[in-house]
């Protein structure tokens, strides 16, 4: 009698099903067979889907067309594992790429994963992906040193994770966002030097007076919003940086003169934060590839410099996943970070 397993399927805006499916028992020589305990929910990536504000969703046979079974983020135990696979034996808990599902097929050869301690088994480790591309994709290419003054915009799951990797980093984080509970929980974990009601002081007036009118060294947005990106980067210094945490998905109709005119005359670099190569091992050219990366945002976790748990506001079973999406959307000031159960 062959495996079942569950997963979750987007069918249209704001249309959610959970599906049962057979696995595959072939995993092949460099496949590894997953049962997760957990996966992690981006609430940019999946909400654009969820929500049909990605164009991808309408186009045949892009990555994320409609159905779709979203996710990119789980923490599991090996169940089977192909006779090339190296590191990794059945019973070994892992952190992988994985979509919203019971059971996840890994080919190891074009995808991460990677072996963990089995105490890393937690809700609140299965946000590691979320560090991982934090750290990868922005702090490793940015050009922060001690003491440089960062402006945050956005205080959900990844502004929180950026705020505590930039300090960690060296720098002063200042980070704004309109919603009261999300600048508490950033006072709660400590790595932000202050936090700020954009409503009461804007990023930009907030940035000159820190600096007496030069700007700060570096914006960071983790909002993925785009009116907002054009407007504040006239918080930064000349060759200063901006650096984009969240990704921006629906169509944006406006003046782009006055925002590359910024770009142009202060000499700014800008930054997108997505992951480097994900499957390089450390070798003499590459010191900290994306392995290293998320081993190193594993020990961070386990020390207790970045402080995973207090982001983690909801554990859900997979029959409340579109709670889970649903409170994200709309109940932003109780959802910051939903974590699926799939032992339930």
């Amino acid at each position: 009698m062959g495996i079942k397993s569950r997963e979750t399927v987007i069918n249209g805006p704001l249309s959610f099903d959970i599906q049962e499916s057979d696995v595959d028992s072939d995993i092949g020589d460099y496949g590894i067979l997953v049962k997760n305990h957990y996966t992690a929910i981006s609430p940019g990536t999946e909400l654009s889907i969820y929500t049909g504000t990605n164009p991808l969703v309408y186009e045949p046979n892009s990555w994320c067309n409609y159905p779709h079974i979203p996710g990119y983020a789980g923490l599991g135990e090996a169940v089977a594992v192909g006779a090339s696979v190296q590191g990794i034996k059945v019973g070994d808990a892992v952190f992988h790429h994985s979509r919203h599902v019971e059971y996840e097929r890994v080919e190891t050869r074009w995808s991460p994963c990677f072996k963990i301690d089995q105490n890393d088994l937690r809700p609140d480790v299965s946000l590691v992906r979320f560090a991982g591309i934090v750290m990868s994709g922005s702090v490793r290419l940015s050009k922060i040193e001690l003491g440089d003054k960062i402006v945050l915009v956005g205080l959900g799951l990844i502004g929180q994770i950026g705020a505590q990797l930039f300090t960690l980093s060296g720098a002063d984080v200042h980070a704004f966002d309109p919603i009261p509970t999300r600048r508490k929980l950033a006072d709660q974990i400590g790595s932000s030097l202050s936090t700020h009601d954009p409503a009461t002081t804007t990023p930009i007036d907030f940035a000159k007076n820190l600096t007496g009118g030069r700007g700060v060294d570096t914006l960071l947005d983790a909002t993925g919003q785009r009116a907002l990106i054009m407007t504040t980067i006239l918080a930064v210094r000349p060759m200063g940086e901006v650096i984009l945490l969240g990704a921006p998905f629906a169509a944006y109709d406006a003046n782009l003169t006055r925002f590359l005119r910024q770009i142009f005359l202060k000499r700014l670099k800008v930054v997108g934060a997505l992951e480097l190569d994900r499957l390089t091992t450390p070798n003499e050219y590459v010191a900290h590839p994306y392995s290293f990366d998320i081993a190193y945002s594993l020990e961070l976790i386990r020390r207790g410099k970045l402080k995973m748990k207090p982001i983690v506001s909801h554990v859900l079973p997979p029959s409340e996943f579109k709670q889970g999406y649903d409170g994200l959307l709309n109940k932003k000031d109780e959802y910051t970070a939903v974590v699926i159960d799939w032992s339930k």
